[in-house]
């Protein structure tokens, strides 16, 4: 679909660039080596006259007869002349009132002129072919406009404003240098020239190594984790679970003091004060481990290992075994790394506050406790939305598989560096890599990855 040999990226393009349907403002975008002459012609009866400037970039306003009636239809126009546009291309912006028939019918006309209809992404491919962007930069584009919450709005601004590509192309200058140094001794094999240390090579690949695990690490989280923050409720069976879950989710979870009410897993997801969270109330951690009860434990373990924070309920009416239990169980949750906050509930049932613990009482009767969990939430997800995790969802399997195959590259490398191997086998391995990362970073383009990327957009982009 994208192939660049049979696909004519000079041919100038055009298309609607607007949202679908009815708004106060509708764009055509038009692209490509012949977009000023194309507009010359669309300008033919204008009014006023314009002159377009073939240098500089402007916005020109003026009217154009339209329709049967010869009526006057308000434009306006942005031009790039040159190559500092969007595409690295001629591009023009027609904007005009956003109505569809008017938005089809101007296109019509312009389809007249040899200009052929933009395909989906096609704007934003030859970004990348005229070196704009990075792949990964461009799958952020439509990382902004699929974005359905502020997490995933920033983390796609950071992408396009080339934050994990900054770190990427580092590690690749990196092994640039080194592949340079290989080769250099490869053309002086039979001179008598160090033109690599042996161990001060070792120690590079190790910390590059471990630089692209660390990439790929980040790339598996967000594929695990891939739209919300997850808050999963644990704790023993009836410890006041999904009574809390009602109460952060608006959500109608079964309750009963029963133990066990819940045998699988509830979620729901939450949006509150710009942070889009999922909420899970999970099966009680029983001993039981047989029938229905194993298999709703398995799903608990599941849920607890992909949490971003995990809520641990202690309710206020158990006996001195259980408490014993609950102890053992809420230390076991604090040997992992994930963040664990203990949670008090039924408060009203005045249980004395272990001593010496940072806990939050509870009490949905009360109705007391409530906002300091959504305040430790809060502030956990900012520590999150900090990390240095900045990659994005939409291209993290893609990314990680990239990734991955690098990180062996250099394993590889790392251990013929390690034995008497001869350089050109190493030199090898590194190529691999850069070839990897090359992919990741748009430097290297391949007709399947064009495809994949760019047939994902919506015309226009």
């Amino acid at each position: 679909m994208y192939s660049t040999t049979e696909l004519d990226t000079e041919q100038t393009i055009a298309a609607i660039a607007s949202p679908p349907g009815a708004g106060g403002r509708g764009i055509i975008r038009i692209s490509g080596v012949d977009t000023l002459e194309v507009l010359a012609k669309f300008l033919r009866e204008a009014q006023p006259e314009l002159e377009i400037h073939r240098r500089i970039a402007q916005r020109y306003c003026c009217s154009i007869p339209f329709g049967a009636s010869k009526a006057p239809l308000p434009i306006s126009l942005l031009v790039w002349p040159g190559t500092k546009s969007y595409t690295g291309q001629p591009t023009v912006e027609i904007h005009t009132i956003g109505s569809p028939p008017i938005l089809e019918s101007l296109l019509a006309r312009l389809y007249q002129w040899d200009i052929r209809p933009a395909r989906p992404g096609e704007f934003t491919m030859r970004s990348v072919l005229a070196g704009k962007m990075s792949l990964l930069q461009a799958e952020a584009v439509l990382g902004v406009i699929d974005a359905e919450s502020e997490r995933e709005l920033d983390q796609a601004l950071t992408q396009l404003a080339g934050g994990i590509s900054n770190t990427m192309r580092s590690t690749r200058d990196s092994l640039l240098s080194d592949l340079a140094d290989l080769e250099a001794g490869l053309d002086f094999v039979d001179e008598d020239i160090d033109f690599v240390n042996r161990h001060d090579f070792l120690q590079r690949l190790i910390g590059i190594e471990a630089e692209l695990a660390a990439m790929c690490d980040s790339a598996e989280r967000r594929m695990l984790n891939r739209v919300h923050f997850r808050v999963v409720l644990a704790g023993l069976p009836n410890a006041g679970k999904s009574t809390l879950f009602n109460s952060l989710t608006g959500q109608q979870a079964l309750i009963s003091d029963i133990a066990g009410t819940t045998t699988d897993y509830l979620s729901a997801t939450v949006t509150y004060s710009g942070m889009q969270l999922e909420f899970l109330d999970t099966a009680g951690w029983e001993l039981d481990q047989s029938g229905i009860s194993h298999s709703a434990q398995i799903h608990r373990q599941q849920q607890v290992a992909q949490a971003d924070l995990i809520l641990w309920c202690s309710p206020a009416n158990l006996n001195a075994e259980e408490q014993a239990d609950d102890e053992n169980r809420f230390s076991e949750l604090m040997t992992t790394e994930i963040p664990v906050a203990r949670i008090m509930t039924k408060q009203d049932l005045q249980r004395d506050l272990p001593p010496g613990q940072c806990v939050i009482a509870v009490s949905v009767e009360k109705k007391t406790g409530i906002g300091e969990i959504w305040q430790l939430i809060a502030d956990r997800y900012e520590s999150r939305k900090s990390q240095k995790s900045e990659l994005l969802s939409s291209s993290a399997a893609r990314c990680r598989d990239a990734l991955e195959r690098a990180r062996l590259n250099i394993h590889s490398a790392r251990l013929l560096a390690e034995t008497t191997a001869g350089d050109e086998l190493i030199a090898e391995e590194i190529r691999g890599a850069l070839r990897e990362l090359g992919m990741i970073l748009g430097q290297v383009h391949t007709d399947d990855l064009l495809d994949i990327v760019f047939s994902r957009f919506c015309i226009g982009k």
